[in-house]
């Protein structure tokens, strides 16, 4: 569902920050530290719950402008990894309400 209002873009911001944490969560849990797969892209995950943390902080103090059409900072990061980013389509669909605005 596309966010229609500031209220929606957060609860899609925070369910994002969740879906990463919660990943990160349960590969630090159970996950093999030798594992390559996850290892690589830890960091990716730790830059994005930063940034989704960042652009929260800036929507709730009224200093994030929506619409005019710019993509959102991260989008570059995600854009590179979206083929192993399992909620890829999340970000996405942040990322064309920040384009759009509501």
């Amino acid at each position: 569902m596309t966010p229609r209002t500031r209220d929606e873009f957060l609860d899609l911001v925070d369910q994002l920050i969740f879906e990463i944490e919660e990943v990160m969560m349960c590969a630090q849990d159970e996950g093999d530290p030798e594992d390559y797969e996850f290892s690589e892209l830890l960091p990716v995950y730790e830059q994005l719950s930063g940034d989704l943390k960042k652009l929260h902080a800036e929507v709730m103090q009224g200093r994030h402008v929506f619409g005019e059409d710019r993509d959102l900072p991260f989008m570059p990061l995600v854009n590179k990894w979206k083929q192993r980013l399992p909620f890829y389509n999340l970000f996405a669909t942040l990322n064309a309400a920040q384009k759009h605005g509501f």
